[in-house]
């Protein structure tokens, strides 16, 4: 019971703070202009700030060769997802507009807004190096192929690979490689650079959490509908996506932090850019929404049960 409570806690924390950021939208406090902000300063240059930190600090050159077995269990996971996801479209007849939306929200989880701050929340900071790894596999996938399934779901025709693979020079990107390479080549960056990003990774679990609750704001109550199609994509993501991770795990042998880790990131909710992909390549929106918002919702109640499964 000592689990569960620590876990209840732990998204009882996280749930202030992503309601916080809903209050803030409610009363005008953040705007759009705020958002767009937000996104940007996170993900340009806080969380690039918190992977160098973050692995520079919890993670040693022992630890690297175990690394790219974490990231090739994490990115055959993601593969596996996507191939299942893909079936089960074909099974449900969606749409075109639906379909590559569907696919993505069952196989790519929200890793980082919400991701990090739950497993740091729930393991400390030794969790990181997992957090980063997972990322990273996640990111791939997120900057490559989903955004290709999504355009191609779209009023556009889908983008040519050269385009999608641009993501290897996003700052996201760039920040877990370096974190890495100074791990690797056991650089010591000066005490105040330290510092520096040290201030930088403790700003990114709260603005996030604030940017999440005033997403689920700005789309509003109205779209929380679960239909035949989104309950298919919620029980994929909290039900199948966690399930695939925990075999391939054993299989790998992978136990311990880093298993606990992968199966929690793999529980998390669907990825916010999904939304931001949809719109800008007109896919279906709103189908977008409703799943990020009630798949925010819902893994504040997923997390604790899954904490004592663990």
């Amino acid at each position: 019971m000592g689990t569960f409570w620590h876990a209840l806690a732990s998204v009882a924390i996280i749930l202030l703070l992503t309601a916080t950021g809903w209050l803030c939208g409610e009363k005008g406090w953040m705007t759009a202009a705020g958002k767009a902000f937000l996104s940007r300063f996170l993900l340009s240059l806080a969380v690039p700030c918190l992977s160098i930190y973050g692995l520079r600090n919890n993670l040693t050159r022992e630890m690297i060769g175990d690394s790219l077995k974490l990231l090739a269990a994490a990115l055959l996971c993601n593969a596996l997802s996507f191939a299942l996801a893909a079936l089960l479209a074909r099974l449900l007849r969606l749409p075109k507009r639906r379909r590559g939306v569907f696919l993505v929200m069952c196989a790519l989880s929200n890793a980082m807004f919400i991701g990090y701050a739950m497993c740091t929340e729930l393991f400390g900071d030794a969790c990181v190096p997992y957090v980063m790894i997972f990322y990273l596999a996640n990111t791939c996938f997120t900057q490559t192929l989903a955004m290709w399934l999504i355009r191609r779901s779209g009023e556009q025709e889908g983008g040519g690979w050269r385009e999608a693979l641009r993501f290897l020079r996003s700052p996201t990107v760039l920040g877990v490689l370096i974190g890495f390479a100074l791990v690797l080549l056991d650089v010591r960056l000066p005490s105040f650079l330290m510092s520096y990003l040290r201030y930088m990774n403790n700003l990114v679990s709260p603005l996030a959490l604030l940017l999440t609750g005033y997403i689920i704001y700005e789309m509003g109550w109205d779209k929380l509908r679960l239909d035949r199609d989104l309950a298919v994509a919620l029980a994929f993501r909290f039900l199948l996506a966690p399930g695939l991770y925990a075999l391939c795990c054993t299989l790998a042998g992978i136990q311990g932090l880093a298993r606990d880790t992968f199966l929690v990131e793999a529980a998390m909710p669907i990825v916010t850019q999904t939304v931001v992909a949809a719109a800008q390549y007109g896919a279906d929106e709103e189908f977008a929404a409703r799943g990020a918002a009630l798949s925010t919702l819902a893994s504040f109640v997923v997390i604790p049960v899954l904490m004592i499964l663990l």
